[in-house]
């Protein structure tokens, strides 16, 4: 894994916290928003991470989270650096990782035609936009799109079109702090902003 202002960037050098979507891009060096607002594209690892995909990297965090090398901190998913990873970002201790294996795509866009294929034809596009809204919220957060929303919670929210707070507030799966937190963000996606 990266040395150099890794290390120091996960430990919120800055009061700054990141989640792995936002770590990915600086490792990528992707020219995003987020990157630009904080100034990452001048961090000494931006853009060394290019001989893994996203996906390869998602990897390699999942198994950094379960070598208890990184651990993720409160609801919005942020990385921390656990005590023992200072030994391998010192180079005292080598860590060996697997290279996952690529998931083959026909297997996700099935998923996709079934979960929508159990609503009504007028709520179908309205779930897809959910669903788009949420994976970009979930890149944001750097945490899988389930920690957001399950789809049942989408597919209801497409068949019942709440139009207010308090009627997403009704829905299965919204508690309150996920209706504080993205209340506002799914009305905008049911009306297409």
């Amino acid at each position: 894994m990266p040395g150099g202002e890794l290390g120091p960037f996960l430990q919120h050098e800055r009061g700054q916290k990141f989640g792995a979507g936002q770590l990915i891009d600086i490792l990528l060096g992707k020219d995003t928003e987020k990157v630009k607002q904080f100034r990452h594209e001048q961090l000494s690892v931006f853009g060394i991470g290019t001989e893994l995909k996203d996906t390869e990297w998602r990897g390699v965090i999942r198994q950094l989270l379960a070598l208890r090398l990184l651990t993720v901190e409160g609801d919005d998913g942020t990385l921390v650096l656990a005590e023992e990873s200072g030994v391998v970002l010192g180079r005292r201790r080598e860590v060996m990782m697997r290279r996952e294996p690529e998931r083959a795509r026909s297997k996700s866009s099935g998923g996709k035609k079934a979960a929508a294929a159990d609503l009504p034809a007028e709520a179908a596009p309205v779930f897809e936009r959910l669903r788009t809204w949420r994976a970009g919220v979930a890149k944001e957060q750097g945490v899988p799109v389930y920690v957001i929303f399950h789809d049942a919670t989408l597919r209801q929210i497409a068949t019942d079109l709440p139009g207010t707070l308090a009627e997403l507030g009704t829905i299965s799966g919204i508690g309150e702090n996920k209706l504080a937190k993205y209340g506002e963000g799914v009305l905008d996606a049911l009306v297409g902003e």
